[in-house]
């Protein structure tokens, strides 16, 4: 029997628009089989206007005082660098970009919540630095489940809040229910060069070997955890998207996640900027969202996810009659 599923998109460097998710969501909903349209939710988180203000507000001073010339170069530098900058966990939550653009991202799981159905699987799709967001907020809450209650009492006003929330809220708003992650143009690789490769591990694995992962959720049904899947589609000419598998051992070793390497840029722009293929960069990181690979497969993730408690097909046999292949169901 088909089930309801969540899917919650977060963007990454550039974006300033509320509808960055629109072009694929609606190329999902054409991928997918019209009888499990219905079943798919969809909500985005769209973070850039924290950082925004800060970034605009500094620009403007320097344009007001002609110190330097207003191009779009200066302002993709500014939100490309000035994004990932300010995406940095600090102790204190207070006063800190991180922990606002992770409220943004609770905030749409929230919305998604109210709309009923706790226990429905959840899928993330992340572009760019929004991979590196989902990962970091999927750990975050995962261990803040395993903690909450030897913090709760430490004084903390806005750890006791998170405990409240943690403890009150349904399996939904504790990712409980992760049944699926897409990431495209990924650059998580570029935040672990601070630990090295061997203090990183996927989500997929728990703090310990006695501990359930962050993902897939610990409260998803058997049939919908074997799907579980993490697909990482990249291309070879975004210098911002990178495969996951090389991490180290415990990524390459993963059967959750696949590196799926895709044209984003398009064939023709592949073609003709071969001998600069940093000339089509800007497209191959922008492309995967309309991509045709991305979106099927994306497709198929979140048919296998709906349709995970359906029962089995009845098994069917081939036989020639009249020198055709027949099938029969047996």
């Amino acid at each position: 029997m088909a089930r309801k599923i969540a899917v919650l998109f977060v963007h990454g460097i550039y974006n300033s628009s509320d509808t960055f998710h629109e072009p694929m969501r609606e190329r999902l909903d054409k991928a997918l089989p019209k009888a499990l349209r219905p079943f798919v939710d969809y909500e985005a988180a769209n973070w850039a206007p924290i950082v925004r203000r800060h970034q605009s507000a500094y620009m403007d001073k320097l344009i007001g005082e002609r110190l330097v010339d207003d191009n779009s170069y200066r302002w993709m530098a500014l939100q490309g660098l000035g994004d990932a900058a300010a995406y940095q966990k600090t102790r204190n939550w207070r006063n800190s970009a991180y922990y606002e653009i992770q409220h943004t991202v609770r905030a749409a799981v929230d919305r998604l919540d109210q709309r009923g159905d706790p226990d429905r699987p959840l899928v993330f799709i992340g572009h760019s630095l929004g991979c590196h967001i989902l990962s970091t907020f999927a750990w975050d809450t995962y261990t803040m489940r395993r903690i909450m209650q030897n913090r709760e009492q430490d004084g903390d006003t806005k750890m006791q809040e998170f405990a409240a929330y943690m403890r009150e809220g349904s399996p939904f708003r504790r990712l409980e229910t992760l049944a699926g992650f897409v990431t495209m143009g990924c650059n998580m690789p570029l935040f672990t060069f601070t630990f090295g490769p061997d203090k990183i591990v996927p989500i997929t694995q728990g703090r310990t070997p006695n501990d359930h992962p962050a993902f897939p959720g610990m409260g998803l049904g058997a049939n919908v955890k074997v799907k579980a899947r993490w697909l990482n589609f990249y291309s070879r000419n975004d210098l911002l998207g990178f495969p996951l598998k090389p991490l180290n051992g415990a990524y390459a070793a993963e059967p959750r996640i696949s590196d799926i390497p895709v044209v984003s840029e398009g064939r023709l722009k592949r073609i003709l900027c071969s001998p600069f293929p940093a000339l089509a960069t800007y497209a191959a990181h922008t492309g995967y969202w309309t991509h045709g690979r991305v979106v099927r497969d994306t497709a198929a993730l979140l048919t296998d996810i709906i349709t995970a408690d359906d029962p089995a097909p009845p098994p069917r046999r081939l036989f020639r009659r009249g020198g055709a292949r027949v099938a029969e169901t047996v």
